[in-house]
């Protein structure tokens, strides 16, 4: 008989409209996705931060490949989700570079669900080029998802090994 899924997430999902409800209505007026850091020595130790998790992925990347892992679907899946995070960190040190460091470009919250972007030399392709960089979303959520699977999919052949090995 198969043992209880110890992460249950029942008591999760049964407090979800309470605490969507709680969520919206304690919102903060102000919301920033990007953090920002007033002095240089905050963002100095977030971009080595960045940077540190970048070259881990990378070489978690070629210890999958060197062991030979990527053959089982749950190490490619986590390879692949190394690889989305490393494009994440890579569109996240630009995008702190050029709004913390060099302050290039500067946000400008105009309504609810409008910002302007200012550039210190007016630059239409900078402007567009920073708003991409602001979509990192797109990089890091297929990046945690892809991991998500590739560790379920890592328990899962691991709890059918043990149902085998249990089996006369």
């Amino acid at each position: 008989m198969p043992k209880k899924n110890p992460y249950n997430i029942n008591w999760f999902l049964k407090f979800l409209p309470a605490m969507t409800i709680a969520g919206l209505i304690l919102l903060p007026i102000d919301v920033s996705a990007t953090q920002l850091h007033s002095n240089s020595e905050g963002i100095i130790t977030h971009q080595v931060g960045h940077l540190f998790f970048l070259f881990s992925m990378v070489a978690l990347i070629f210890t999958i490949t060197g062991k030979g892992l990527d053959k089982q679907k749950g190490w490619r899946l986590i390879q692949y989700s190394a690889f989305f995070f490393i494009l994440w960190n890579l569109d996240a040190v630009a995008a702190h570079f050029f709004d913390n460091q060099i302050n290039a470009v500067k946000i400008e919250n105009i309504s609810f669900g409008k910002i302007r972007i200012i550039t210190n030399n007016d630059s239409s392709l900078l402007a567009w080029f920073y708003y991409i960089l602001k979509l990192d979303h797109l990089l890091c959520v297929p990046a945690m998802l892809l991991l998500y699977r590739g560790l379920s999919n890592l328990v899962d052949d691991q709890r059918q090994m043990m149902v085998k090995k249990d089996t006369p």
